[in-house]
Parts: C-alpha cells; sequence; structure tokens
C-alpha cells in the first residue's frame, strides 16, 4: 500500500516541463533553477487530490514539492537515469503512453458504433482452438489448420459440435463445457474471435481464423437482446472438506431465516464467509454476463424485482443465496459513448485504428518507395533479399531491403504485397511515435512526468524498499522502540447468538447459562424449517463490529441486546485473552510500512542537508497569496 501511495506522489508531484525564461525562479537546489510554472502547473492539474488530501495548506504542499525535486536531484546525481532497468521500464512506460495518439478519430467513430451493436446485443458460442503459437513454423501452422478444418468438416456432417469440441478442442475447459462459453457481448473476448461470433448467423458454424492463441472455428447457437448489469448482494458459506454437509446445513438454516422475515444485510455481515461483501451486508459491483461463473450469473439475473432472494445453490466456491439490489438495463449509444471510446483506445481494437492513422499520416511525410527493389523478393535468391538497397524513405529515415527480409521473417503467412503493406505502415507508425515530442507538447509534457515519476520509484526501491526488506536488523531495532504502538486489544473466545424473538433469546440465554451445547440448544430452539437462533463462534478483538455497541468482554452470559432490525444477541465469553504486545511476526507488514515511512522522512533530513536550497521568499510570498484556498 505504501509503494502505491509513493508512485502516486511522485506522479502527482511531476515535473511538466522546463518553464519559459519569463518565469520567475521559485527556488534553487544547488545551481538547479525551479520555475514558477512549474509548481503552479502540478497545482492547478492536481488541485482537486490536493484538497481531498491531507496536507492542505500552502505550506504542505510546497514542502512536499520541494522533497520532491530533492529526491530527483539525488537520482539524476547518482546517474539512476543510465540503469539498464529504469531503461528499459521507461520503453515499456513509452510504449502504453503513445497508444492513446495512435488514434484516427472516424475509425475510432465506427469501431464505438459497432461495439454499442454489440452491446446491446449478446451471442452464445461454442469454440474449438487448435493451439498455435504467434511465432510457429510454416509446417506447425499448416498441421494445426488442417486440424482445425478436419473438425470444422465433422461438425458439418453431422456429428454434434460438443462431440467434436470434446475430441479436438484444446482448450482445457471443453472436456466439460464441450466448447459452449455461454453468452457474451463486446469486450468479452479477443477481437478477431468476437468478429467471427457476431459475424456468424445463428446455427452456422465459422470459417477457421487465427487469435494469438491458435485456430478456431465457432457455432454461434443464439443471439438476445442484452440482460445489461445486475447487482445482487450474497451469503456465501465455504465448503468444509472435514465435513461436507456443514455448508449446506448452515445455508439453509440461514435460507430459513431469510423466509421469516430475516434482514439480509445483517445476517451477511454476521454468517458470510465473503469477507470483504459481508462487511457491506453482502452487497457486490454490478456486473454483466460473461463476468462470473454460469451458476451464479444464472440466478444473478433470473431475480426478478428488487429486494427477491434465491434459493441456496451450490457453486465450486462453496453455498450461496443471492438478493437482487438493482438491475441496469442497456445504456443509451450517447451515454455509452466515452466508455466505449476509452476501451477500444486502449484495447486490441486499436491496432486497426492504427492502420488508418497510417494512412492519414501518408498525406503527411515525405515518402519515396523504391518498388523495383521489392521485385527481389519474388526471385529465389536469397542474397539479394538480404541486400541493403534503399526500399523506403520516411522524410529523412532509410529502410533497406534487408530491414524488409527480416520484418517477413517475424511476420508471415501473408504474400509479399500485404507483407510490404504491414512493413510500410509500420514504419510510419514508428516515425509518428519517435518525434511525438517534437509534434506534441502535450505529450511532451506527459512523458516527462513518466520519466521523473519513474525515477523516483527506481530510487526508493533502492533507498527504502529494499532497505526495509533486507535490514532485519534495522527493522527490529525500530519494533522494539516502537513496541507498545503494535498491540492487541482484549479479546475473548466466544460463541455469538442471533435469535428472531425475545421470547427464544431468553430461552437461549437459559441454555448457554446451563451450558448446553450448541447443536443442543439449536435442536430446543429451532422447529424443523424454521430457524430462530443462528451461532458464529472464534475469537474476536474488543471493539468488533460483529459485537453490541456496548458489550464489554466478560466471562459468562451476556445480557440480550436489541439489535438494530429485531435482532436480539447474546454473548457467551468463555476465555479472555488480555491485552498483550504483538510479536514482531503477527504484525511485520504494519511494522515495515511504518518503518518505510522512518526511512524516508530521515532520508529527507539528509537530502536537506546535503543540497542547498535557495527560496525567493518574495516569489513565493506572492505565489502563496494567489493561492488561498491551499
Amino acid at each position: 500500500m505504501y509503494k502505491k501511495l509513493i508512485v502516486f506522489a511522485a506522479l502527482l508531484f511531476a515535473l511538466m516541463i522546463n518553464a519559459q525564461e519569463k518565469d520567475k525562479v521559485l527556488f534553487s537546489i544547488d545551481d538547479e533553477k525551479v520555475y514558477t510554472s512549474e509548481f503552479i502547473r502540478v497545482y492547478q492539474k492536481n488541485k482537486d487530490i490536493v484538497i481531498e488530501n491531507e496536507h492542505k495548506n500552502f505550506d504542505d504542499y510546497f514542502n512536499l514539492f520541494v522533497d520532491f525535486k530533492l529526491k530527483l536531484k539525488q537520482a539524476y546525481d547518482i546517474q539512476l537515469d543510465t540503469s539498464s532497468t529504469y531503461i528499459s521500464e521507461l520503453e515499456n512506460y513509452r510504449e502504453q503512453l503513445v497508444t492513446p495518439y495512435l488514434q484516427d478519430q472516424e475509425a475510432v467513430e465506427l469501431l464505438i458504433k459497432e461495439a454499442y451493436d454489440r452491446t446491446v446485443t449478446e451471442v452464445s458460442a461454442s469454440h474449438i482452438l487448435v493451439r498455435l503459437n504467434p511465432d510457429a513454423k510454416p509446417k506447425d501452422t499448416l498441421l494445426a489448420y488442417q486440424k482445425i478444418t478436419e473438425a470444422r468438416n465433422k461438425a458439418l456432417n453431422g456429428i454434434s459440435f460438443e462431440q467434436v469440441a470434446k475430441q479436438y478442442s484444446e482448450d482445457p475447459s471443453a472436456k466439460q463445457n464441450g466448447g459452449n462459453l455461454g453468452y457474451f457481448s463486446a469486450f468479452s473476448m479477443v477481437y478477431a474471435f468476437e468478429n467471427a461470433a457476431f459475424n456468424t448467423k445463428k446455427g452456422e458454424i465459422s470459417e477457421p481464423f487465427r487469435t494469438q492463441f491458435g485456430y478456431h472455428i465457432v457455432k454461434v447457437n443464439d443471439k438476445r437482446n442484452s440482460f445489461g448489469e445486475v447487482q445482487v448482494a450474497h451469503i456465501m458459506v465455504k465448503l468444509n472438506p472435514e465435513n461436507p454437509t456443514d455448508a449446506k446445513n448452515k445455508i439453509f438454516d440461514i435460507y430459513n431465516k431469510l423466509e421469516q422475515g430475516g434482514d439480509f444485510k445483517t445476517i451477511a455481515q454476521q454468517h458470510s464467509d465473503d469477507v470483504s461483501s459481508a462487511k457491506k451486508g453482502g452487497s457486490l459491483p454490478k456486473f454483466g454476463t460473461g463476468k462470473m461463473i454460469k451458476p451464479f450469473e444464472d440466478i444473478a439475473f433470473s431475480l426478478q424485482n428488487d429486494g427477491d432472494f434465491s434459493e441456496p445453490f451450490k457453486t465450486t466456491h462453496g453455498w450461496h443465496i443471492l438478493k437482487l439490489l438493482k438491475k441496469y438495463p442497456v445504456k443509451t449509444f450517447e451515454e455509452s459513448h466515452d466508455f466505449l471510446e476509452s476501451k477500444i483506445k486502449n484495447g486490441n481494437r486499436s491496432k486497426y485504428v492504427e492502420k488508418a492513422l497510417a494512412n492519414n499520416l501518408k498525406k503527411q511525410y515525405k515518402i519515396i518507395e523504391y518498388l523495383e527493389v521489392l521485385s527481389d523478393f519474388y526471385a529465389v535468391d536469397n542474397d539479394k533479399m538480404k541486400s541493403s538497397k534503399t526500399l523506403l524513405i520516411i522524410e529523412n529515415e532509410n529502410f533497406t531491403s534487408n530491414n524488409f527480409y527480416n520484418f517477413t521473417l517475424e511476420n508471415k503467412n501473408k504474400n509479399i504485397g500485404e507483407l510490404y503493406d504491414d512493413f510500410k505502415n509500420k514504419k510510419i507508425i514508428n516515425y509518428f511515435k519517435s518525434h511525438l515530442e517534437e509534434t506534441d507538447k502535450e505529450f511532451a509534457i506527459i512523458y516527462q512526468e513518466y520519466k521523473d515519476g519513474l525515477l523516483l520509484f527506481e530510487l526508493l526501491q533502492k533507498n527504502i524498499w529494499e532497505k526495509s526488506e533486507k535490514d532485519t536488523i534495522g527493522l527490529i531495532n525500530y519494533f522494539e522502540v516502537n513496541k507498545r504502538k503494535y498491540a492487541w486489544k482484549k479479546r475473548a473466545k466466544l460463541s455469538i447468538a442471533s435469535c428472531t424473538s425475545i421470547e427464544k433469546a431468553k430461552l437461549v440465554k437459559q441454555y448457554l447459562e446451563e451450558n448446553k451445547t450448541i447443536d443442543q440448544i439449536k435442536n430446543f430452539i429451532n422447529e424443523g424449517a424454521t430457524i430462530h437462533v443462528l451461532f458464529s463462534v472464534g475469537t474476536i478483538e474488543e471493539g468488533s463490529s460483529k459485537l453490541p455497541k456496548n458489550y464489554e468482554i466478560t466471562i459468562g452470559v451476556s445480557k440480550i441486546y436489541n439489535e438494530k432490525n429485531n435482532q436480539y444477541i447474546i454473548i457467551k465469553t468463555d476465555k479472555i485473552i488480555l491485552p498483550s504486545s504483538k510479536k514482531i511476526d503477527e504484525t511485520r507488514g504494519e511494522v515495515i510500512n511504518d518503518y518505510q515511512i522512518y526511512l524516508e522522512n530521515k532520508w529527507v533530513e539528509d537530502l536537506r542537508k546535503k543540497y542547498k536550497i535557495k527560496l525567493n521568499k518574495k516569489t513565493l510570498k506572492k505565489l502563496k497569496s494567489q493561492y488561498p484556498d491551499l
């Protein structure tokens, strides 16, 4: 968590671009000047985050900015920007950063419309996969193609697709599901697969097609209007391998209590084994088809009215009960537009947009082609193909016959004409990408942010994170000095009984005082399928949300607490565990996090001593008056 905060801070306070000469110098570190425009630009870009941040006043924010500049100064001084790790990571970041710029808006709009049409419609399909690596040799490619063709012919000649899938498909799940993928819509599959599924008519089988996974064929089983999205809450009881009936018995006890009017949210908080959702009364984020395992999804979408809950059902994760919170119909095209645009620009559809961009760039760049050199590639003589003759010039960059020859080795299964078009488009796009800082000021600014943010990440890795993980003695010493900070509150081994009525609660209290077992009490109180009491057993820390607000841990049986939604709670405490210091292994994560903060504060102190910081007090005072909200 701390690493994420640091990286966020790095990007938050990253330099934007060298200021213009007219800018006032805000401060300097040794001989390096920092201009007012840098600070203003960072603040204006991030002011909403700054206001919400704990550092709300101007001085706090300014000091964080100075600290960032100090760290960055040290990073460059020790030439961290020349490390192979940094250079490699920066190249990867640049590729990600360039992607949104490789767009042709007209092509994007066509893809947005296509994606929306595939959002309002869902397709149910089965598939057969014959695996093939993207760089497979021609011989292996041919064998894979022959195998998928053989499978298709069998399916076309009357053998059931499911049977053929189980025999031929190299997708491991096909042995169980016969290749059936269920319903899905746009963006659920890789784009080539999605195209095949949506472009194939219901009941028909597609021609073989290739993705990065290999060769596929798809049979379309059905097409229907999209169900949209749904939000549910759930109660889950995990399976107990030692006693398989425990989970089923408990989930049906819970179901019966819900049938009697029990509050779903309260019961989920007390009894669901899905810890993350239990805290929110079982509530899960909304989802569409193809996002959850099939039994879970089917039950969720089958619920009709808000507040309806399902009967218990079993999945590989355990036993569940679902409650419908809300259904979300498919949005209009206008409502979906921006979201779909983002998905397209950042997904595998972007390569189709790049091709449109290349066509536009051809009109802007000076491009010279020597197509007579291309004729060498239709000859058998490899020496001609590998020659250094100029084949293509883009502005001032030359590409030779040898460059194209190497490209053909990496990109096969196309004829020479198609390969050359791909080669030319790729080189045009690469030229555009490599000169983007010169033509797009915004990109230059953002790229500088990434460079400095990544450099700081490398420095923190070196000075803070690695040290906190490897400096065992330092960590132990820090823990010993701050030991009082790491302690268990008072805990108790106890049983919590939750009852539906005061009468039943009084009986449960009596039986607990008589030391009856939980099973005995359930047999006495519950009436067949009618559940009056549910139990939770475990070790709980004082102040836990599972305990009544006013409950103080004491040995014995508590009074009856009347919680909200008419839940009557009785607690039997068998053992009290007094407050005690935690051992370092019991709180290592928290100690490491605090130790990292300590190391960073000490590091910043040392940097402020090492480097000379000279403030332009007049400029700083004026700037401070301009931003009273900080």
